[in-house]
């Protein structure tokens, strides 16, 4: 019986020089990782505002549509007959979206005294009693001027308001509307 030796018989393992270490391919992998993970953050960045932009267009074009919808609810009114304050949902097909309208009056600083801070810049050409009378008249002036403004000047303010997470967002317009139909008294 022959004994046979395997050790001997057996082939030398052979070193290969090509191909990659273990800590080539860990390193390459990393690389990958971290690439691969901020590719997806801008992604996701550029997707929340593309969701924003869109948002922010709706949101606008429903504010446009209201203040439009309220000139049309305005024009040949008077401002008595509408309600000072009004919620309600902007469109039937938006329910998460609640627009409110506000009509304010403005409020006009008295100018009254305007004639006579005028009237002392302009210095002493003329009489004394001329003076009194062209500051009361103007007194007069301004005060029905200021009454008519504040009768004829509302401003009207549309806010929209939606929940976005867990707060709510508010987009508001304002203009001021002007009742060309109001009276004109001449008695402040």
């Amino acid at each position: 019986m022959k004994i046979v030796a395997f050790r001997k018989d057996l082939p030398k393992p052979v070193l290969r020089t090509e191909g990659f270490t273990l800590l080539e391919v860990m390193i390459a992998l990393a690389i990958m990782l971290v690439a691969f993970s901020s590719i997806l953050a801008i992604q996701s960045s550029s997707m929340n505002s593309a969701l924003k932009s869109r948002q922010i267009h709706e949101v606008s074009v429903l504010a446009r549509n209201a203040m439009l919808q309220t000139e049309i609810e305005i024009s040949g009114k008077k401002f008595e007959e509408l309600p000072p304050e009004l919620s309600v949902a902007c469109e039937e097909g938006n329910p998460d979206y609640t627009c409110t309208r506000k009509i304010k009056e403005v409020k006009l600083p008295n100018l009254a005294g305007l004639s006579k801070a005028a009237q002392g810049e302009n210095g002493g050409g003329s009489s004394k009693d001329d003076d009194e009378k062209n500051s009361a008249i103007l007194e007069q002036m301004t005060k029905v001027i200021t009454n008519f403004l504040s009768k004829a000047v509302r401003e009207v303010t549309i806010t929209v308001s939606w929940k976005r997470g867990t707060t709510t967002q508010k987009y508001d317009v304002a203009m001021y509307w002007v009742d060309l139909n109001s009276d004109f008294n001449i008695n402040p």
